[in-house]
């Protein structure tokens, strides 16, 4: 079974084409067998789609802007002109 800490935030998940919330995928997720489990982690990890039990799932993962210690977005490297 899949926990809350499991599924964050960045994934949003479809059934079928229809947008699930996290205890809907939470709920289903307890009939799935270890392997099951395993694949479905990994895809939250890299987004993708991935078929379980006969039910297509699509996880979408947003990219989330890097943050320093305060909290603000990290600016992206500027590469330096050689001479």
């Amino acid at each position: 079974m899949l926990t809350k800490q499991s599924i964050r935030k960045e994934h949003t998940i479809y059934l079928e084409g229809a947008k699930m919330s996290k205890e809907e995928i939470i709920e289903i997720s307890k009939d799935f067998k270890e392997n099951e489990i395993k694949r479905f982690k990994k895809m939250l990890q890299q987004g993708g789609s991935i078929k379980i039990q006969g039910r297509s799932y699509d996880i979408i993962k947003e990219e989330n802007k890097p943050r320093n210690s305060r909290g603000d977005y990290e600016s992206p490297m500027k590469l330096m002109e050689r001479e």
